[in-house]
């Protein structure tokens, strides 16, 4: 089923430390996987965290989904992984891997002779990925950054761009996001290593996949942990690995239903937080996601947050020298809704400010 796991046992919760095959990998920790192999069988969901080291959320709704699902209530297999790039998470590191510099989420399906990264996706997709059914990677804004939730799937006709899509509706949450290209480019890398984001790369391989994202700003936030955790499980409900009227997840400071939510400003997109499958039908369905950079080293002062509607050329937010001076006014070039934004002042040249989504 998973070869790299050897033989599950149906009806068991199984630990697994995992070496990945590639020689840039071989002085690795081992991984821990989890394997939650269903009393009945059913279809293989694998789940990752952790691409991104510092979108700690998803890391810990994986763990908590290994601790708290029973197996004996479910058909198939789930397979999870809490943290795929291991050395960012030991070292608190955003966006790349520390040993190579790359953003690994720009290099799937990865290379088995290249880099760091290229290897480590590699066999992400190829001990994993390309043996399941489905495949959902978890993520959150990375450490500088603030996010509303929303999912990504692959936009398509073809049979995998469906499923992938029916699976992104099913996960529950407010936005969903279907991309025929890559959402920014690889910039930098061989040609070989493939330039793609995990979803893309699981899907070209025929493996019907998402991205979900929900929390971030380097913080253990409860809500969104408990929002990827429902994700999950709505997946499992779709793919018919659990029926309602016999499981109960019984997740671990699950709280989201009875914690009052922040107030969101006026002009918010966002109404309401959906967690559940009932709810999926609300989810508002994005066709574009524009990426804003900055031109300027300096300052930046954002004039929106997360979850706000914004305008074609409306200033939504600006960029300053340490004088104090404005050196860049930042524009929106279209009509939408801010799905993510960097909250760290210090930006870069050609620095990424915030992604909008558009329907």
């Amino acid at each position: 089923m998973i070869p790299i796991l050897g033989e599950l046992t149906p009806g068991t919760t199984q630990r697994h430390l995992i070496k990945l095959p590639g020689a840039a990998l071989a002085n690795d920790e081992p991984r821990p996987v989890i394997s939650v192999a269903g009393a009945k069988p059913g279809p293989v969901l694998f789940v990752n965290a952790g691409v991104h080291g510092g979108e700690y959320p998803a890391v810990e709704a994986v763990i908590r989904l290994g601790k708290t699902l029973d197996p004996k209530k479910i058909s198939g297999t789930l397979i999870l992984m809490p943290v795929l790039n291991l050395p960012a998470f030991r070292t608190r590191t955003p966006f790349v891997c520390p040993i190579d510099n790359v953003n690994p989420n720009r290099v799937f399906p990865g290379d088995p002779r290249g880099s760091y990264s290229e290897q480590m996706t590699h066999a992400c997709i190829n001990e994993f990925v390309v043996h399941a059914d489905a495949y959902v990677d978890l993520h959150g804004g990375d450490i500088p950054e603030a996010l509303v939730p929303f999912v990504i799937c692959r936009a398509g006709n073809d049979e995998v761009a469906k499923k992938s899509k029916a699976i992104a509706m099913a996960f529950g949450l407010p936005y969903v996001l279907t991309v025929s290209k890559p959402v920014q480019p690889s910039k930098g890398h061989r040609a070989g290593a493939g330039g793609l984001s995990s979803y893309a790369a699981a899907a070209d391989k025929g493996t019907p996949a998402i991205l979900a994202e929900a929390g971030g700003a380097g913080q253990m936030q409860e809500e969104a942990v408990s929002l990827l955790v429902n994700g999950v499980v709505n997946v499992m409900r779709h793919l018919g690995m659990i029926e309602d009227a016999k499981f109960e997840s019984h997740i671990a400071n699950s709280e989201t239903n009875s914690k009052a939510k922040p107030e969101k400003s006026a002009r918010s997109a966002v109404a309401t937080t959906r967690t559940s499958a009932a709810d999926t039908a609300a989810s508002t369905l994005l066709a574009k996601f524009d990426w804003i950079y900055t031109k300027s080293t300096g300052v930046w002062y954002p004039k929106v947050a997360e979850g706000d509607a914004v305008r074609e050329g409306e200033q939504i937010g600006a960029v300053g020298d340490l004088f104090g001076d404005i050196l860049e006014e930042i524009v929106s070039p279209v009509n939408g809704v801010v799905l993510f934004l960097t909250i760290s002042p210090s930006v870069l040249e050609n620095g990424l400010l915030m992604g909008i989504g558009v329907e």
